[in-house]
């Protein structure tokens, strides 16, 4: 089957493996992003992969080791920050990520090549490897672990802050970990659709499975499996038609949501017609 071909070479496989880790995570995650508002957060931390991927990449480490390393300072870095009463969210992001990524825009220009840049930049999810694989994994399983035991309270903070707050849920650490557990999930798609891209794959499976679904948790089941899809679709329209695999993927992304958008609006409207009273 032409479908299958693709993945007769271990380079596809890998790949396969690897926006199967990055769907699950972008996806489970993503959907706290929709829910939350957090689409600036998602987008910004992305960029604070940039200089631990950069250090590893000319060490010759794992490049998602050191992007893991690298998220997780900034992400605590945020969260530190936003214990201040004179600082907002949008302020202590920016201060953030703004100097990290210029350090690792830095460090990659001296030090590094264009194709290196390019590469944590938008991606290589043809090229990973098996020692990147087992990074995703570990970076998979804690963020799964971390939704899985707090998902509950995540979701409560989501459509309640205040409510959450009175009844102990310690909403300001839950932010942390939120802040932590999302630099996990950026980290494991930056080898497939680089730091640029991946908000296509955080948001739009996400807020396609918002648009499809009635309920928060079916929700965080529906936009996993979304992601997933527009992946193994991506590779396949990558292997077939010759175009780069992490834009494609992405472009499934985004027409996954539009497809889901439009379906909503014509749920919608049919709804209305039928609870329309009849006229003589």
């Amino acid at each position: 089957m032409a479908l299958l071909d693709p993945f007769s070479y271990d380079f596809m496989l890998r790949a396969l493996a690897e926006v199967a880790l990055m769907g699950v995570v972008c996806g489970l995650l993503g959907a706290f992003v929709v829910l939350r508002g957090l689409t600036y957060s998602g987008e910004s931390l992305s960029h604070a992969l940039v200089p631990g991927a950069a250090i590893a990449l000319l060490a010759g480490l794992p490049v998602i080791a050191g992007a893991l390393v690298g998220g997780v300072l900034a992400a605590v870095a945020i969260a530190v920050l936003l214990r201040r009463p004179d600082v907002g969210e949008d302020t202590a992001i920016s201060v953030v990520v703004t100097g990290v990524f210029a350090a690792g825009v830095v460090i990659v220009a001296t030090r590094g090549t264009p194709r290196e840049l390019d590469s944590i930049l938008f991606g290589s999810v043809l090229s990973v490897d098996a020692r990147d694989l087992w990074v995703g994994l570990v970076a998979a399983v804690a963020v799964v672990a971390v939704v899985g035991a707090l998902g509950r309270r995540l979701v409560l903070v989501a459509f309640d802050r205040a409510f959450a707050d009175a009844i102990g849920a310690r909403a300001g650490l839950l932010d942390a970990v939120l802040l932590v557990a999302l630099a996990g999930a950026l980290t494991v798609a930056l080898r497939g659709v680089g730091t640029l891209l991946v908000l296509a794959l955080l948001v739009a499976p996400a807020a396609a499975a918002r648009a499809l679904t009635q309920r928060v948790w079916a929700m965080l089941f529906v936009a996993p499996a979304l992601a997933v899809a527009c992946g193994v679709v991506g590779l396949e329209l990558s292997f077939h038609q010759g175009v780069a695999a992490g834009p494609a993927i992405c472009l499934v992304a985004l027409g996954v949501f539009a497809a889901a958008a439009a379906a909503a609006s014509l749920r919608g409207r049919l709804q209305v017609g039928r609870g329309r009273p009849k006229t003589t």
